[in-house]
């Protein structure tokens, strides 16, 4: 991995707290890692892959038990990060007092000068500001995840409406799970590392996938 692919792979949430947690523990294992940063197994062996090409950790066998750890370079990259969180926390107290202070100033004034916006205005700002932040392939594989999710709150929304049995509301959903792993294939063979904002929104659909398919479960199963 570059250290351009290094860099992008830890401006990432996950990826970040992966490697925090891995340092406050010095060795622990991938199941409590998933669990810690709220990620899906699947997607934190491929952080830990990522950061086990760039040599930020190590991985050793205690008997059956598979246990990672950091590097003396990770420990490096550990005190680093530490550090710029700390900065960053740093400067966003002096943000918010900042704030409370400019409140204080224009308080009774509050409406003056202003303008409304139309109700959904802001959201729809946030969301092209996100996608032109977006590299093409992350643009790309975002489509994809929100037409899957689409397509799959369809089949739900119409089985519900037409009362179908769960064996059928089971069998129309059943392949997408297919789909999310072409995608999840799609972002692990990626030359570059993906957006997390687009793992994360694959996640989410993959887990209202599984409560579906949970709920249309026969009895007993």
């Amino acid at each position: 991995m570059s250290d351009e692919d290094a860099e992008k792979l830890f401006l990432q949430e996950k990826p970040t707290r992966a490697l925090l947690f891995i340092g406050s523990t010095g060795k622990t294992y991938a199941s409590v890692i998933s669990k810690e940063i709220d990620s899906t197994f699947a997607h934190t062996t491929r952080i830990l892959s990522k950061m086990e090409q760039s040599r930020l950790i190590k991985f050793s066998f205690e008997g059956r038990i598979k246990f990672v750890e950091l590097t003396e370079y990770g420990k490096e990259v550990e005190k680093a990060l530490q550090e710029f969180r700390n900065t960053i926390a740093k400067e966003s107290q002096l943000e918010e007092k900042g704030a409370e202070e400019k409140e204080a100033a224009v308080k009774g004034g509050e409406g003056e000068g202003t303008v409304d916006k139309e109700p959904g205005e802001c959201e729809e700002e946030t969301a092209s500001v996100t996608a032109k932040e977006l590299d093409p392939l992350s643009a790309e594989i975002l489509e994809k995840v929100r037409n899957l999710r689409n397509k799959i709150e369809s089949i739900y929304r119409e089985a519900v409406e037409k009362r179908q049995s769960k064996e059928m509301v089971s069998r129309k959903l059943g392949p997408n799970s297919r789909d999310i792993k072409k995608l999840y294939n799609q972002i692990e063979k990626a030359e570059t590392p993906v957006d997390e904002t687009v793992i994360s929104a694959l996640e989410e659909t993959e887990k209202l996938l599984e409560s579906y398919l949970k709920s249309s479960k026969p009895e007993g199963m």
